[in-house]
């Protein structure tokens, strides 16, 4: 081998780890990134963008825990012409400055109402927003939604 070729290798494979690392950060999975914790209780509003209630603003409620990239907790709604109810967060995820979940329950009406809020958005420090769905008994309407941190979560101990 001549000493060209070895030149040749040596920059083949420096670049090939500058790739690598250049996409892990690009992706968020790097070990460079700060952890991120959105745990706490979060109030805003949600706008439907169609169906009945279309152009509407209800109020919501998120109590988060965040824990690695998972969310649990529970999300409280008044939708139009309701009593507030919490539906359980039955998957989440957040990482970086994304976020989504999904959360079902039970509107307690006569006759009850199956409820399904799916939630994708971004947050920055102490505010989110994003755009959702929301299915009541097998209707699907589309909404926008926004939140601010009310509480942080009090770090254990």
């Amino acid at each position: 081998m001549t000493k060209g070729e070895d030149v040749t290798k040596l920059q083949k494979a420096i670049t090939a780890r500058v790739l690598l690392l250049a996409v892990f950060w690009l992706s968020g999975c790097s070990f460079f990134s700060s952890p991120i914790n959105i745990s706490g209780l979060w109030a805003g509003n949600m706008q439907w963008i169609d169906g009945p209630a279309a152009l509407l603003m209800s109020p919501i409620t998120l109590d988060l825990v965040h824990e690695n990239r998972d969310l649990s907790g529970t999300i409280t709604l008044t939708g139009p012409g309701s009593a507030p109810f919490d539906l359980d967060i039955t998957d989440g995820r957040a990482r970086t400055v994304s976020m989504s979940l999904e959360a079902s329950g039970v509107l307690p009406i006569n006759p009850p109402q199956l409820v399904t809020l799916k939630l994708e958005g971004d947050f920055l420090e102490t505010e989110m927003s994003g755009t959702g769905t929301h299915t009541v008994n097998g209707t699907t309407y589309h909404l926008t939604w926004e939140a601010g941190l009310v509480a942080p979560a009090i770090p254990a101990e």
